[in-house]
């Protein structure tokens, strides 16, 4: 339902312009036509409430189109480009290669990040450790250190390539990448394509 204006027709014949110098109506017509026309507005507005408050009411209003959105110039087209738009966002961050991986680290990555920012809440001053008293903020160095003693590395390494897993590679071997030391084994080599497998 398109919004409704007042038109020149229902106007006609309504209010004191028009009327004779002496009216020959009685005090309530004359109560009546004096006020018709602010009825008329009131009634059209309590209308047009009606009409905003409907579910189709968005496509009726008129607006500006962000950069970056086709859509067309009134305010549900918007509405409706702004959530399509959500949605492959959503589904195009969640469907990777790497979500299982992810997820598969999530926890444990989870639990050190929130720590992290737990120390960073109602700072009091500054410590040179990582003492896990959440009103002192740590200096660089000792993030460095608390993140460095959490070994990442290997962490993500055993998410990512269990023992049992297949790694390919065509120059550098697993042990020099993950920097470990007689846990892959040469198993193939294919056209410049060499498969390890992981031991230990």
């Amino acid at each position: 339902m398109a919004f409704t204006n007042i038109t020149d027709a229902e106007r006609e014949g309504k209010g004191n312009v028009g009327q004779p110098d002496t009216p020959l109506l009685t005090t309530t017509e004359m109560q009546e036509q004096m006020d018709s026309l602010t009825n008329l507005a009131i009634d059209k507005f309590n209308n047009h409430i009606v009409e905003i408050s409907l579910p189709s009411g968005a496509g009726n209003i008129g607006c500006e189109v962000p950069e970056g959105i086709t859509a067309d110039t009134y305010l549900q087209s918007v509405i409706n480009a702004i959530a399509t738009e959500a949605l492959q966002s959503v589904s195009s961050r969640h469907v990777h290669p790497n979500k299982t991986t992810l997820d598969a680290i999530s926890p444990a990555t989870l639990t050190s990040i929130t720590d992290l920012i737990a120390m960073f809440i109602l700072i009091s001053g500054v410590d040179t450790t990582v003492s896990g008293d959440a009103d002192k903020l740590p200096t660089s160095s000792a993030i460095v250190s608390y993140i460095n003693s959490y070994d990442w590395k290997s962490k993500i390494r055993d998410s990512i390539y269990p023992v049992g897993s297949i790694y390919q590679t065509t120059s550098i071997d697993p042990d020099t990448l993950f920097g470990t030391s007689g846990h892959w084994q040469l198993v193939n080599t294919v056209d410049s394509i060499k498969t390890y497998k992981r031991l230990s």
